[in-house]
């Protein structure tokens, strides 16, 4: 249970992070729309994050015959790590989006499993960002894009920062009201 507060929790701070880029920071540095996305120094510590949390799940899937090949997949988290470091563009929103679709994944099951007050929209949030992830991880063009037309037209900021906030609330408020039934 304080595992599922913690992770809704950090995840609903990354929320309220995205409500003072939209509705603050783009306003006032409009050059973060373009450096954000390829931003490598904070996208290294989240990559490293997200291999670490991939490492552990691709080794349960491996047993039996497969669980010799563990070593493999824990000598492949730093060397991806550095290789996509030095490689990749647009790392930070690559490594967001990882970060947002493994999160998602988690929280909606944990969500269940807690039984989190109004469950519904508690998990189409989870999944729209698991979503934003996707995009984020997949065409990562595409956010530099969103954070570039929300420098130009305001009522996109206001938007989404207004959208990102229902998220941290919904977020940060629910899951301490869950049942906890495990």
């Amino acid at each position: 249970m304080g595992l599922f507060i913690a992770l809704s929790t950090a995840v609903g701070a990354l929320c309220v992070l995205a409500v003072l880029l939209f509705g603050h920071f783009l306003q006032k540095r409009p050059s973060l729309a373009t450096a954000l996305p390829r931003e490598k120094t904070v996208a290294a510590v989240m990559g490293l994050l997200c291999l670490i949390w991939s490492d552990y799940h691709a080794c349960i899937m491996l047993e039996g015959d497969l669980s010799r090949f563990h070593m493999a997949v824990h000598i492949l988290v730093p060397v991806t790590a550095v290789l996509g470091y030095i490689y990749l563009d647009f790392l930070f929103a690559r490594t967001l989006g990882g970060l947002l679709i493994l999160c998602a994944n988690r929280l909606i099951y944990d969500g269940f499993v807690q039984a989190v007050p109004c469950r519904p929209l508690y998990s189409v949030i989870c999944l729209v960002l698991g979503v934003f992830g996707l995009f984020a991880l997949g065409t990562p063009w595409r956010l530099r894009q969103l954070l570039q037309h929300s420098v130009k037209d305001r009522r996109w900021s206001w938007g989404m920062a207004g959208l990102f906030a229902l998220f941290a609330a919904v977020l940060i408020l629910l899951p301490p009201f869950s049942a906890g039934v495990s």
